[in-house]
């Protein structure tokens, strides 16, 4: 299957559903989406969400593509209906088949569908705005000024972290019950991208000389709260 987003090749998955049965989604890791037939999202299993955190995690990469905003169905070519829904995690949208052949979601707006994700709120955002200035969209990949800004001006996204509570209760119930890591917290993601920023700049500097071609380095506070998470 192709990404309705970039048309590239999407990545069949195998997880599992409620009962233990397999189930297979498709991701595309550089526009971090996720298609799934009628369904299959509501079917799968705490423990794949949980998988899906350390694949998340495994594939994280310096630069994403910026999601398109009129995507085709990938089973019929019609075009895709942004729809805005609500669930335990709060409102949450995505983009769908008017001829039911399933929905097209961003990794971030599928956690907050499955109550993994928390938006900000006025205190956080204006520490962050001090210390990191710029971001990008954990759901479109678009570039958001903290300084100005309060959601992504592309895709209309709340600026989201990792919800503390509801992943400290899924790796207690699935993952270990000895070892029980939490999400950390928007200002310690702040201080661990900026290491990380800092490293990769270096790294893209050798003596005098900037290597070509550099990708544009910005906080994604989603993924690196996982990255984070599974260190």
């Amino acid at each position: 299957m192709n990404c309705p987003s970039c048309h590239g090749g999407m990545e069949p998955l195998t997880l599992r559903a409620h009962l233990g049965t397999p189930l297979q989604i498709d991701v595309c890791w550089g526009c971090q989406v996720i298609w799934f037939d009628p369904m299959e999202s509501v079917a799968l299993s705490a423990q794949s969400v949980i998988e899906l955190f350390r694949r998340i995690n495994a594939e994280k990469r310096e630069s994403r593509n910026l999601v398109a905003m009129n995507p085709a169905c990938p089973r019929c070519v019609s075009p895709l209906a942004i729809t805005h829904d609500l669930g335990r995690g709060g409102s949450f949208s995505y983009h769908r088949c008017l001829n039911g052949h399933g929905r097209l979601i961003s990794f971030t707006q599928f956690l907050r569908e499955k109550n993994f994700i928390r938006s900000l709120n006025p205190a956080e955002l204006q520490h962050l705005a001090v210390t990191i200035k710029q971001i990008r969209c954990s759901s479109c990949g678009a570039s958001i000024n903290l300084e100005t800004d309060t959601a992504c001006t592309h895709c209309g996204s709340a600026i989201s972290v990792l919800d503390e509570d509801a992943v400290k209760k899924a790796l207690e119930d699935f993952a270990s019950h000895t070892v029980t890591p939490r999400a950390p917290s928007p200002e310690i993601i702040a201080d661990i991208a900026l290491s990380r920023l800092h490293y990769e700049k270096q790294q893209q500097t050798r003596g005098d000389r900037m290597q070509p071609a550099a990708a544009e380095l910005l906080v994604d506070l989603v993924a690196d709260g996982i990255s984070a998470l599974f260190k």
